[in-house]
């Protein structure tokens, strides 16, 4: 068999400026925003919360830095159910925010969703919390006390 032929060493002065920068060029953030939009619905629908999240964070600000608002605010959309199935209370910023970006758009399918998103927030997040220190202390006054003695 015979050897294949050498190459020459790339010559680093004649590549774009992009690529000696390592400055993403917008159709390569476009691209990874869409990527990353994809693994994160089908982290989600598999339950993989963090990851999912993971996904749309990334997703959000590659979108944004292209100047995508729809994807953008897809992507916030996609971190808010993250976090509302990780029952964190940061999930209502995030769908106002993305409720904003939506109602900005016209579009009036995303804001119902997020309307709805953010009902079931509110019915199962402060649900499971005190609703103030006062009744917090209430519980715990009622819980019985041991004694050392």
């Amino acid at each position: 068999m015979p050897a294949l032929p050498l190459t020459p060493p790339i010559d680093r002065t004649s590549l774009p400026v992009r690529h000696q920068s390592g400055i993403v060029p917008a159709y390569d953030r476009a691209a990874l925003a869409a990527t990353m939009m994809e693994q994160g619905e089908a982290l989600l629908a598999r339950d993989a919360l963090e990851e999912a999240g993971d996904r749309f964070q990334t997703a959000a600000h590659a979108f944004e830095a292209v100047g995508d608002a729809a994807g953008c605010a897809r992507a916030l959309l996609g971190l808010g159910r993250v976090l509302l199935g990780l029952e964190d209370p940061a999930c209502r910023a995030v769908l106002e925010d993305a409720g904003t970006c939506l109602e900005d758009l016209g579009d009036e399918v995303g804001v119902r969703q997020v309307d709805q998103l953010l009902r079931a927030a509110e019915s199962s997040i402060e649900a499971r919390s005190p609703r103030s220190f006062h009744s917090a202390g209430l519980m715990r006054a009622a819980k019985p006390h041991r004694s050392n003695g």
